[in-house]
């Protein structure tokens, strides 16, 4: 080999030399490097290996709940070199407390470029006494032990967390879903009720005009879940009872409620919440029905100026109700001169297609001379009828 290219290759190797620090968890890697230049019309020299360092991850998060803490993250999919990483990523998970420095409890294997998760259960020493912040770091590291560097830190609260909830019950009432639980008293500052509903059947399309079906919905793909919080305006007020006013009928929701308390520790809020209640799932059933029509009117019309067809017009108030379906129209001929009266019977819908959705109806079955009884209903949705409406007679005249 000539002697410049063999000194040029020692030089090299002299100034791209590696030198790692490693101090046990929170490891860091400091490259030394050069450029190399050949002359003009030689070749280039040849490029170190790759150390194949996964890249430091950026979006580790951490939440307690009870004596468990979940991490999750990302693990990277390239390494330092920006070259793909193949194979699983061997992590490295930190723990600190105030008192003492950054400690390894535990090693796991991650794919790359996939969601990452571990749970920590914490010692005892951890999970009593007052509230205090731990934060939590992971490295990934290479085969031979070597990290690019600790992830971001992610903290909460070590100490004694709050009372779980029990006894969670669900009840529907016509304003939405009304939870109870067993309330309890002298609870920390700063600490609230969460409710998370989970819908575990899809929304029906709003604006249809048509009845619900009765048979039970597809479950979805994917739950779709709702947090709802309950603040508490001191540290005895826990109420034991919240309105989830949002819940709309026919639907299947499950509920889970946690307590969780708050503290600003240099600078930054961190939670602590109980362990998870035990589920309840309720149907939504649609059992309440509309209001009663009010302001009912009947004007007869005789045959006379009517091109010999006598008629009844009939008109109501309109109900207010969001789920209002349709009316019912019920009419009853009324006895006469010793004659016995005629049952009631619905005269309007006389089909399921043609609905009475205005609060209107002409009533052009009848005969003149004879006085009728009229009263309406009004429908939901759910096929819920409502009570009669007060009932109004007329007589059709003859002439």
């Amino acid at each position: 080999m000539p002697l410049f290219l063999q000194h040029g290759l020692d030089r090299f190797r002299y100034l791209s030399k590696v030198r790692f620090l490693d101090s046990g968890c929170c490891a860091s890697i400091v490259f030394s490097s050069a450029i190399f230049f050949v002359g003009c019309g030689m070749a280039a020299a040849p490029q170190p290996p790759s150390l194949n360092l996964p890249k430091p991850v950026n979006d580790l998060a951490a939440t307690r709940a009870g004596n468990q803490v979940s991490l999750h993250w990302t693990a990277p999919k390239e390494n330092t070199d920006k070259l793909k990483i193949r194979g699983p990523v061997q992590f490295q998970i930190c723990r600190q407390d105030k008192t003492s420095p950054y400690q390894t409890i535990a090693t796991v294997a991650e794919q790359p470029g996939k969601p990452a998760d571990y749970t920590d259960v914490l010692p005892l020493a951890l999970v009593r006494g007052p509230l205090r912040k731990i934060t939590y770091q992971i490295l990934g590291i290479n085969k031979h032990g070597r990290s690019a560097g600790p992830s971001n830190g992610a903290a909460v609260l070590a100490g004694e967390a709050p009372p779980p909830i029990l006894d969670l019950s669900a009840t529907v009432l016509e304003r939405g879903v009304v939870l109870h639980w067993l309330p309890v008293a002298g609870l920390p500052a700063d600490t609230y009720i969460q409710l998370v509903r989970t819908l575990l059947t899809p929304q029906v399309p709003k604006g249809t005009g048509q009845i619900k079906p009765t048979n039970p919905l597809p479950a979805p793909t994917e739950p779709i879940e709702r947090t709802l919080v309950v603040n508490l305006s001191s540290a005895t007020s826990d109420p034991g009872t919240a309105l989830d006013t949002s819940a709309e009928f026919g639907q299947t929701y499950r509920y889970v409620a946690s307590r969780i308390t708050e503290d600003k520790i240099e600078k930054q809020v961190l939670q602590v919440a109980s362990p998870p209640s035990a589920p309840v799932t309720i149907l939504t059933r649609d059992t309440f029905p509309p209001s009663a029509p009010t302001g009912l009117a009947a004007v007869p019309v005789s045959a006379a100026i009517n091109g010999g067809e006598p008629e009844v017009d009939l008109s109501w108030s309109s109900n207010t109700e969001p789920d209002l379906a349709q009316y019912r129209v019920y009419r009853r001929d009324v006895a006469t001169n010793g004659s016995v009266a005629a049952s009631k019977q619905q005269i309007a819908p006389e089909n399921a297609t043609e609905l009475v959705v205005s609060p209107a109806f002409r009533d052009t079955h009848v005969q003149s001379g004879h006085t009728y009884a009229y009263s309406v209903t009004a429908v939901d949705n759910a096929g819920n009828e409502s009570a009669e409406s007060k009932a109004v007679e007329v007589t059709v005249p003859t002439t």
